[in-house]
């Protein structure tokens, strides 16, 4: 039965094929985690990918658990509502935490695009093939990023100077899930045709160059090989944090794109 269903409405579900890799860094437990929920019917679903702040089987659970639900939670409500219900989750811990970003699609009615919330410094990505534009949709929640802001006039034309200073700081981050409330969360949606979706953790964005990550987005067009590759990319050039990735596709013959080439 619920195959006939499937049939008869394949064609008005929204279709993703999604693709993820973890990888241990030199750390004892791997406190990263990804989530994904796609609901019976296939009409709702959701992906998250979480960083859990520490190194040990607590922080693990933390990063497991909010992000199996947020992404469960996302796929029906959204992606704030997927992040305030993993804060709730979490709420047991004493000290464990976790950050997080949580992406789940727009209706079309809603103008299609993705929803994506977060905390931290997990970060969402859009590859744009027709411009071969890697485009960040997120803005880590981190000292770092803090210090570029409110320095950035004192030191226009001083990029490197405001770097150097502001880099060291970007290890602390300035939201998480276990604190999160829904004037603290970081939300974005775009709108109109959907492109490749790339989820990460900072084990692989920081260690991975900018135009590293967009050409494994251009050049792979299976979502689980390019995930398995920017994590692999993590440790060729030199992180030794845990990484994460996830790759989200939307299938052929929706939102009127296919897979990345």
């Amino acid at each position: 039965m619920l195959a006939r269903h499937h049939r008869r409405f394949a064609a008005e579900r929204q279709g993703f094929y999604p693709g993820w890799a973890l990888r241990i860094g030199d750390r004892s437990y791997q406190a990263d985690a990804t989530g994904i929920h796609v609901s019976i019917t296939g009409g709702q679903q959701a992906w998250a990918v979480a960083d859990g702040i520490g190194d040990g089987p607590l922080p693990a659970y933390a990063a497991g658990s909010a992000a199996s639900v947020a992404s469960y939670v996302a796929a029906e409500r959204g992606s704030v509502a997927g992040l305030l219900a993993a804060t709730d989750a979490l709420s047991g811990l004493a000290y464990e935490d976790t950050v997080l970003v949580v992406a789940t699609p727009l209706p079309d009615d809603k103008g299609g695009g993705w929803d994506v919330a977060w905390v931290g410094d997990c970060r969402a990505y859009e590859y744009r093939p027709e411009h071969d534009l890697l485009a960040q949709l997120t803005l880590d929640h981190t000292r770092g990023q803090d210090l570029r802001r409110s320095l950035a006039s004192r030191y226009e034309g001083r990029l490197d100077e405001l770097e150097k200073l502001a880099g060291p700081h970007d290890r602390v981050v300035m939201s998480s899930v276990g604190s999160a409330t829904e004037s603290t969360i970081g939300h974005v949606a775009t709108f109109g045709p959907r492109r490749r979706l790339l989820l990460t953790s900072d084990g692989v964005h920081k260690a991975v160059p900018r135009r590293s990550i967009a050409r494994a987005a251009r050049l792979f067009g299976d979502p689980r090989t390019c995930a398995h590759k920017l994590t692999v990319a993590a440790q060729y050039f030199g992180g030794t944090d845990n990484a994460a990735a996830m790759v989200i596709d939307p299938l052929p013959g929706h939102d009127g794109v296919g897979l990345a080439q």
